[in-house]
């Protein structure tokens, strides 16, 4: 192995398998990195949930901030940027990210299930981290004090609001629904403007966010000033990067083994993104989890370093006691 490499492992995704993922490789040591649009993924649309082991009741916000606090807690890093690239060269992965950056990794696990869907405009990838922002949670604090143009729909447009509102001066609800429930939710802040049956034609500034252009139902136009504008309206699949280093199924989800791995050597994929039959939170961050485990061995390997993760149920062969069946234990990690 050739050159500095900058990271063991790099994460694309911050959704539940990727924090999952991130979660593993941190803890073992790995130098480990999260490159992702947003913080949560799917999981932030989700009201409460109860049925995650070991947490009761949560709303799928709080359960993020707490695997996000524990990834934290073992250095784990976190770059919200959008990857729109991948190269490797040898035995080391090039990631390119829409900012411009170029990260370096011995292993890859994509979890990138799906991505925040955007409206399309020219300027919206110009301003992409300067005023356009597709994660309220993690961009919110940014804008304290600040005017800012929220789009979104929904339960969304409700958890959107309950983070924004409390910080800007003033935000602007665009929605492209007549949700007159929406509306009255947004009644409950005093710093909120509502613009039903509305969207966002264009995107005003020179080098950041100054304000939009909205157009109604009807093609009347008006000019907003803000400084920042979020964009939460779901998401999509995008993963074209990836394309020529894996194989898909006829659903478009990501091939992979029993241990998380692509055709291609130290790329893993997990979540959403490949085919598992049930589209679960629990069900994402455990394959995020075994996507991790693999990519901790391929490391070693790569490294030089004699060392193998692995745990299986094995019959214990001894004399039992008088009375009681053979033992099963599990053997160590």
């Amino acid at each position: 192995m050739n050159g500095e490499v900058e990271y063991d492992v790099i994460i694309i995704g911050g959704g539940i398998a990727g924090l999952s993922a991130a979660l593993y490789t941190a803890r073992h040591g790995l130098r480990t990195l999260i490159v992702s649009i947003d913080i949560g993924g799917q999981l932030t649309y989700a009201g409460l949930i109860e049925n995650y082991p070991g947490v009761e009741v949560a709303r799928g916000m709080d359960l993020v901030l707490r695997i996000q606090k524990q990834v934290k807690s073992f250095n784990a890093e976190i770059l919200i940027d959008e990857v729109v690239g991948l190269d490797k060269v040898d035995e080391v992965f090039v990631v390119r990210t829409r900012k411009g950056r170029e990260l370096s990794a011995l292993a890859i696990i994509a979890a990138c299930g799906k991505a925040p869907r955007k409206l399309n405009l020219p300027e919206e990838e110009i301003f992409v981290g300067k005023g356009v922002s597709y994660c309220a949670i993690c961009d919110a604090p940014f804008y304290r004090g600040k005017e800012v143009v929220l789009v979104s729909l929904g339960e969304k447009a409700v958890e959107s609001l309950s983070l924004l509102a409390p910080l800007a001066s003033h935000v602007y609800l665009v929605t492209p629904s007549e949700d007159k429930a929406l509306a009255e939710e947004a009644k409950k802040y005093s710093n909120v403007s509502t613009y039903l049956g509305y969207r966002v034609i264009k995107i005003l500034g020179e080098t950041s966010v100054e304000g939009v252009v909205l157009m109604d139902s009807a093609g009347n136009s008006l000019e907003i000033a803000a400084n920042g504008i979020f964009i939460e309206l779901g998401f999509e699949t995008k993963i074209d990067f990836l394309r020529k280093y894996v194989e898909l199924n006829e659903k478009g989800e990501v091939i992979v083994d029993k241990l998380g791995a692509t055709k291609t050597k130290g790329l893993f994929a997990a979540g959403d993104l490949i085919e598992v039959p049930y589209k679960q939170a629990i069900i994402a961050a455990s394959s995020g989890v075994v996507a991790a485990l693999s990519a901790i061995n391929y490391v070693y390997k790569v490294k030089g370093i004699v060392r193998e993760l692995k745990a299986d149920w094995s019959k214990v062969h001894r004399q039992p006691e008088a009375g009681r069946p053979s033992a099963l234990r599990l053997l160590p990690i």
